[in-house]
């Protein structure tokens, strides 16, 4: 796809590559082949019980802006539970991780600077027409990332730190 970046990109919530991977659906909104190489933007629905488990990124800021639901981030023993609306920054070599430990979806815009991570969730996901609620074992059992092989290759270390039990009240603890 051609972008022409001396005007506006426009995306509606129907144009995007929708993927299935690591137990949740992701929408991929511009690539960093339409951005040259600035930037790239997912739309990611996180299924009940699922997310991202402990990792680090070497190479990108990952931003996350929260559209619908709840998210619970960690960093180490910090535990910040993300409403609608809420913003949450990870610079490289910080260490994270984030679950829905909510029965609901959870949406949530994620961004990529300098881009490329997109590429990584087509390599190890599946082409999708709509949101699939599929559960996913390597995630489920919260001990690695299931493409563990592609995340060395894109420069993400798998901390293999299991998430701790889901908390049933889903208050503030920053």
């Amino acid at each position: 796809m051609d972008t022409n970046l001396d005007q506006m990109i426009v995306r509606t919530n129907d144009m995007g590559m929708l993927i299935s991977s690591m137990g949740n659906t992701y929408r991929i909104i511009l690539t960093g082949e339409e951005t040259a190489g600035r930037f790239s933007i997912m739309e990611a629905f996180v299924n009940p019980g699922e997310g991202g488990v402990s990792h680090i990124h070497h190479n990108e800021d990952e931003s996350f802006l929260i559209t619908e639901g709840k998210v619970v981030f960690y960093e180490g023993e910090r535990r910040v539970v993300a409403n609608v609306g809420t913003f949450v920054m990870c610079p490289p070599g910080t260490k994270r991780a984030f679950r829905n430990e909510s029965d609901d979806i959870a949406k949530m815009m994620i961004f990529y600077t300098p881009p490329g991570i997109e590429n990584m969730i087509k390599l190890d996901g599946k082409s999708v027409t709509e949101h699939l609620i599929v559960p996913y074992t390597s995630t489920s059992n919260k001990e690695y990332i299931a493409c563990s092989q592609l995340s060395k290759k894109f420069g993400i270390e798998d901390l293999t730190i299991p998430f701790p039990d889901i908390k049933l009240d889903l208050e503030d603890s920053d």
